[in-house]
């Protein structure tokens, strides 16, 4: 019998079986260093990211702190019905065109980038084509804005001839030109020029989320409705597209903000007016341009005036970011 059992105790500890064996108390200990060395790099990568996003939200508020403080002041019924030359001053010329310029851009842009973004995820192939509509579209979504201004500029407001431009350019707008006089747009600065610059801004934005999207729709999704006999195109407007409808709405909105508060393309295309009009062929007003106009002025009830409309604006914004997000999500729980 063994000396511990004969005096009544027992060891309990466990024999070595192996070289390994006495290495476990030093690797507990390691693995209690590592251990505490993650919590440590955890805790501080939380506290930084914590930090980072604190900062940005102070700036954005701050921003649109001192905006409403400011803007405020100066918002009332006059600067929403009168006009700039009137006494009182006021913008409705400019809130009216904003929302005509964006409801064109509208029409037209998200349209044209949902079915790009269509095109690319469920009947483009891999190859040249859809590698020519990504580069076509990140080229536009890098393009500064300006210079989409100063491209429909010369497209749809300068008058030119064919003696002016020879070649393929010379006989584009020419095309152009008569395509403009048979729809009844004319050539000079107008809502239209305006409209069609910032669906120019509007389309990579749009395409790119539908893109991302309709990508993120389950396969099996689409294979389940084929299995039931749906076509194609039926798949793609009753299953895939209201699957994705909610990313889609995002992008449109981040679109729409996007070309709400562009200036530089309309200096070139429908150029500002102190008039009140609802015909998108005359030239036509906006707040971006009316606040850059009045922040620049040497004439305090003008700088004051700028307050008040970029809290206009960004007013507009978010009331239309939010009734898009009601109106799709009561559509989702509809289809559900």
């Amino acid at each position: 019998m063994p000396s511990d059992l004969a005096d009544g105790t027992a060891n309990l500890s466990p024999t070595p079986s192996g070289p390994n064996e006495f290495v476990q108390p030093v690797a507990f200990k390691a693995m209690g260093r590592s251990g505490l060395w993650r919590r440590i790099v955890n805790v501080s990568a939380v506290v930084v990211c914590t930090a980072s996003a604190a900062a940005a939200l102070s700036v954005l508020f701050l921003i649109f702190g001192y905006m409403l403080f400011e803007g405020v002041r100066y918002l009332n019924l006059d600067f929403l019905t009168h006009l700039p030359l009137d006494t009182p001053m006021g913008m409705r010329n400019s809130i009216v065109g904003t929302l005509i310029l964006v409801g064109l851009a509208s029409v037209a842009g998200v349209p044209i980038g949902m079915l790009c973004g269509i095109y690319l995820v469920e009947y483009a192939r891999k190859g040249w084509s859809s590698d020519i509509v990504r580069i076509v579209l990140d080229v536009l979504a890098g393009t500064p804005t300006v210079l989409l201004g100063v491209l429909v500029y010369t497209v749809m407001v300068v008058h030119h001839h064919g003696k002016q431009l020879t070649g393929f350019m010379g006989t584009f707008l020419d095309i152009v030109q008569h395509i403009q006089a048979w729809v009844g747009i004319p050539r000079h600065y107008s809502g239209w020029a305006g409209g069609v610059a910032l669906a120019f801004i509007m389309v990579p934005i749009v395409a790119r989320a539908s893109e991302e999207m309709l990508r993120l729709v389950p396969r099996a999704h689409r294979e389940a409705s084929a299995a039931l006999g749906a076509s194609k195109a039926e798949t793609l407007v009753r299953v895939v597209l209201p699957t994705a409808m909610s990313g889609i709405v995002t992008g449109i909105l981040l679109a729409v903000a996007r070309v709400a508060g562009e200036t530089a393309p309309l200096f070139f295309t429908s150029f500002g007016n102190t008039a009140m009009t609802y015909n998108p062929s005359d030239q036509m007003d906006s707040l971006p341009e009316r606040i850059y106009f009045y922040s620049q002025s040497s004439v305090p009830s003008q700088v004051h005036q700028s307050w008040a409309a970029a809290l206009v604006l960004v007013s507009l914004i978010t009331i239309f970011s939010a009734v898009m997000r009601i109106v799709t999500r009561k559509r989702r729980i509809r289809t559900h």
